[in-house]
């Protein structure tokens, strides 16, 4: 705003016949930055094309061409307008309340315009007629109102803020809400523009206040510009801007006109409310019924919302409503320490908008965009620094309406924490159990040396072939603990591996070729079951190759075979000898090997057979353990 050459000499020779003279600070300003509020209308709002009217504009519009000094007129929501006069980053702000904590950081003119403060509830609820009547109902509120401060001292707690009183009277035509708290003027004006002014009605009213301006506490100089400014600028300029926004009365002989057609009118629906008397009886009957069901309603849903509070206390997370585009429309908590910010600083902002660390807010909007499309349950991990530090969430997400979802986080740090500590535990022990297995092995391997070292002295045949199958036991010990370290898995092992690495040993040992054949594997086995297994392999296949070679040839053909059928495995050693004696019990006959076989199959609950000739062929069938 600029005033122009011609005015500005003409206004301040008025100036100086009838004001006293300015502060000389004053008079060496340059310019000032004024804020409001950016939606009150008649006093400032914007037209369709965005730019910013009403009676404060065309005001400072005249205060300018009455003092000479620039004005920046900044005009946005209220809640930044605050926040820019409490960060020095404005001179003036208008559109202001006067009160305790305010005092505290500004200076105040003297008011201009008496507003009152009404509380709206909709035309179906009843029996609000004070404050404590509103306890249950949600009450819309503008962040950063006054009136916020008034309700609470009134003990109206449950107040859901908005970023305007536009978005509060949307938020009320759409049935969010049953009651609101708005300043008149543009309550009224909204209501109208929604079309619903009809459906609301006032219950009852807080200590109104006055519009003031304000300055920095103690820049009287400011102060002092801003009244005289003010007081200069003629009666018959701002009666010009009020009848601009606020309209004319009619002419007294329109108006004597019009209160004839008015009295007509009201003789005539006299008349149609006497006709419709008896219909009004009738309907007065069912308006009560329905009054009484409604209140029964109301009732219900004060006690719903009554146990949603109660449930919502009860639990440590955090509950936020967000719109499709990531705007925080409310929120409930009975921790508010994990609140990563205050909730005035949130409620009506952008997730995009808020202090969060690369990447969250991106992880939020994904998240609520994949739940509106899907209509199903989502859920994220993220990680937050909060009041109380840095902090790992888990989100559940849900649609709410058709744009709407809401959103539960709960605190999961310390879970994650345990588990970050069973984690490292688990690998501490398979560390462990790896290396006990490793030592195991190689004692077992010092033991099978040992032996090897004293069958060196050994002279008789038939001790050292003693000494020789007792090595090729321990080594088969060996061999599973050699499996179980170098494996991922140290509650079991594969058979059909074990079986074949000790059938392969042997053959070696012997110079022979032994077939191991695998069916319907893959074969888990319990390391309880494992030893009795390796061992009784290991004396099938030390019987097969001592005793396996063909009569008439001396050709030696051993077949190791592993098969699994029905849960159940079966180990089976078949040779190309001569076979078992004729009428051979394996369960009481036979050598120190069919002895040991036996203990073997008690402690692996199977069963030993023996195959028809030719050759032999005996077999151990059993289930393995599961625990």
């Amino acid at each position: 705003m600029r005033p122009s050459s011609k005015t500005v000499p003409r206004l301040a020779l008025a100036l100086l016949l009838v004001l006293p003279p300015l502060p000389l600070a004053a008079e060496a300003r340059e310019s000032v930055i004024v804020v409001c509020d950016d939606n009150y209308p008649p006093y400032v709002f914007r037209d369709g094309n965005g730019e910013v009217q009403g009676i404060l504009v065309d005001q400072w519009r005249a205060w300018e061409e009455a003092t000479g000094v620039r004005v920046d007129f900044r005009a946005m929501d209220w809640f930044e307008a605050l926040a820019e006069m409490r960060l020095g980053r404005a001179d003036v702000i208008d559109t202001v309340f006067r009160t305790p904590e305010r005092e505290a950081l500004w200076d105040f003119t003297r008011p201009y315009a008496d507003i009152e403060v009404p509380v709206f509830v909709h035309r179906e609820v009843g029996g609000i007629a004070k404050p404590s009547d509103l306890r249950g109902f949600r009450v819309a509120v503008k962040a950063g109102d006054a009136s916020i401060g008034q309700l609470r001292a009134l003990g109206v707690v449950e107040l859901a803020e908005f970023p305007s009183y536009e978005s509060v009277v949307a938020a009320a035509a759409r049935r969010d809400v049953l009651a609101f708290c708005a300043d008149f003027p543009p309550a009224i004006h909204f209501l109208f523009k929604q079309g619903v002014h009809r459906e609301w009605r006032i219950a009852f009213r807080l200590e109104g206040g006055s519009f003031h301006r304000a300055v920095r506490k103690g820049d009287r100089e400011l102060l002092a510009l801003v009244e005289a400014g003010f007081e200069a600028i003629p009666r018959d300029t701002l009666a010009a801007i009020d009848r601009t926004w606020l309209g004319e009365t009619l002419p007294d002989g329109e108006q004597e006109y019009r209160m004839r057609v008015l009295g007509v009118a009201a003789a005539a629906l006299l008349a149609l409310a006497l006709l419709l008397g008896a219909v009004a009886a009738m309907l007065r009957r069912r308006v009560a019924r329905a009054t009484a069901e409604l209140r029964r309603k109301v009732a219900e849903l004060e006690s719903s919302e009554a146990r949603n509070r109660a449930f919502i206390e009860a639990l440590p997370d955090l509950f936020f409503t967000f719109d499709r585009e990531g705007r925080y429309l409310d929120y409930r908590t009975s921790s508010p320490e994990l609140l990563a910010l205050p909730p005035d600083a949130m409620i009506g902002r952008l997730i995009s908008e808020m202090p969060f660390p690369p990447g969250i807010a991106s992880l939020y909007l994904e998240a609520i965009a994949r739940t509106l499309e899907t209509r199903k349950l989502v859920a994220i991990e993220y990680e937050l620094a909060v009041l109380t530090g840095l902090r790992r969430f888990e989100g559940r997400l849900v649609p709410v309406g058709a744009d709407r979802v809401l959103f539960v986080a709960r605190d999961i740090t310390a879970r994650a924490r345990q588990d970050e500590r069973l984690r490292e535990s688990l690998a501490e022990k398979e560390v462990l159990l790896r290396e006990i297995h490793h030592r195991v092995k190689n004692n077992l391997q010092v033991v099978s040396s040992l032996v090897a070292l004293q069958r060196d002295s050994i002279r008789d045949p038939r001790d050292l072939e003693l000494m020789g199958e007792t090595e090729n036991r321990i080594k088969a010990m060996a061999r599973i603990h050699e499996i179980l370290y170098r494996s991922g898995n140290f509650a079991s092992l594969d058979a059909g591996d074990y079986v074949a690495s000790i059938a392969e040993d042997l053959a070696e040992a012997a110079g022979a070729k032994i077939e191991v054949v695998r069916e319907g594997g893959p074969f888990p086995i319990k390391l309880d079951d494992a030893v009795p297994l390796g061992l009784a392999a290991n004396e099938l296949v030390t019987n097969a190759v001592k005793y396996g070679r063909a009569p008439d040839s001396g050709a030696l053909s051993v077949e190791v075979s592993l098969r699994k059928a029905d849960g159940r495995f079966e180990l089976a050693v078949a040779d190309s000898g001569p076979g078992l004696p004729a009428g051979f019990d394996p369960k009481r006959d036979g050598n120190m090997g069919f002895t040991l076989l036996r203990a073997l199959a008690a402690q692996l609950r199977a069963e030993l057979a023996v195959g028809p000739a030719p050759g032999a062929r005996v077999s151990l069938s059993f289930t393995p353990g599961t625990e």
